[in-house]
């Protein structure tokens, strides 16, 4: 029923009560009236008058008493509409600040990672954080929920269960072939699901792409990347009033899994959607020769070729690194110092040596790559 109409009936009740008391009072003076007969002097007729107004005043207050009665019910109704309607507004007010703080703090973590990355849409992200929220609703804190069988039921139990599967990822005491990859797989659903980023600038060498969309992983900086998850994974649970995750317990920089992820990509599997940018020019023999260099050692597990293994190493340590390769005079310092080195070994091998075809192998890339 609409307020003009409740109006309209209370309006209603005030003249039928009005009505009321005005006919009773008219029914009883107007019997009296006929009744009474000349105007008496007698205490006793008086009285009896006396009595007769006190039960008509009676009858009056009592319509004057629920009058106001429903005067004040409807003053509560009003002013019950004017609270109502003020906490709508508040709540209003506190979902668009809440809202705007959290997207605020979104491009404060960009501007904190020299804009590598935007965030694709900070209100998707921010509506997945918060579903409930909006107009009627703001809700500031949110709990982890999962299911019977321990799986994630919301975006704050996600990120706890992506972050345990990377440190149960990173932490392997081997990579075998193939772990490179499904550690990526595992980043990518971390940058997608959770972070929901996208890089910013020119594709690096070293940045993995899936299906051809290019992701804010490099595998020569990984630690980057997982830098930037945790931080903004934490953030998103301070802000929701969760415990925070440990980043120290992932070991990012482990150079043994830069080698699973080069051993992976550099030679990738059939019917693998998961890429690498290798644009710059040697940068797969430079891989190839590092592989090798790693691998050949001597009777004491001494390398054969420690220049030209640290140097590669040390290159591919980073993805600024390599790609500092694109320099043309910094490629010809580093084949230079690789060459001198395995020109000097190759010369004191003997040609039925065990790794003479593999080092030979690698003076003709490195000659290849001066010569190119």
């Amino acid at each position: 029923m609409s307020f003009d109409k409740k109006e309209g009936r209370l309006q209603t009740a005030w003249v039928w009560i009005g009505f009321v008391v005005f006919i009773t009072g008219v029914i009883l003076f107007t019997t009296y009236g006929m009744s009474l007969g000349p105007i008496s002097g007698e205490h006793t007729a008086w009285g009896s008058f006396g009595s007769l107004l006190a039960g008509f005043f009676t009858i009056a207050a009592t319509g004057a008493t629920i009058a106001t009665l429903l005067f004040l019910a409807k003053q509560n109704k009003d002013m019950q509409k004017v609270n109502q309607a003020q906490l709508d507004s508040m709540t209003f007010e506190r979902y668009i600040n809440h809202r705007k703080l959290f997207i605020e703090q979104l491009k404060d973590l960009e501007i904190a990672h020299k804009n590598a990355f935007n965030f694709c849409d900070p209100n998707l992200l921010y509506k997945t954080i918060f579903p409930e929220n909006g107009p009627h609703k703001c809700e500031f804190s949110v709990e982890s929920k999962f299911d019977a069988n321990g799986d994630y039921e919301n975006l704050i139990s996600e990120i706890y269960f992506r972050f345990e599967e990377l440190v149960e990822r990173f932490n392997v005491s081997q990579f075998n072939k193939g772990d490179g990859d499904l550690l990526a797989r595992c980043l990518i659903n971390f940058h997608d699901r959770v972070l929901m980023v996208e890089p910013v600038g020119a594709k690096r060498n070293g940045d993995i792409e899936f299906n051809s969309v290019p992701y804010f992983i490099n595998i020569f900086s990984i630690e980057e990347f997982v830098r930037a998850a945790v931080k903004i994974s934490n953030h998103i649970l301070r802000f929701t009033n969760n415990n925070e995750v440990d980043g120290s317990r992932i070991f990012a920089n482990s150079k043994f899994v830069r080698y699973a992820m080069m051993d992976d990509y550099f030679r990738p599997v059939d019917n693998q959607r998961i890429e690498i940018v290798t644009s710059i020019f040697g940068i797969k023999a430079l891989e190839s020769i590092h592989r090798h260099a790693f691998r050949m050692r001597d009777s004491e597990n001494e390398f054969l070729l420690p220049v030209t293994f640290r140097t590669l190493d040390n290159i591919f340590s980073s993805a600024e690194l390599v790609n500092g390769l694109a320099d043309d005079e910094v490629l010809n310092e580093v084949v230079e110092d690789c060459i001198e080195e395995v020109g000097d070994y190759l010369q004191q091998m003997k040609v039925d040596s065990t790794n003479f075809s593999m080092v030979n192998k690698i003076s003709d890339k490195l000659i290849a790559l001066r010569n190119r």
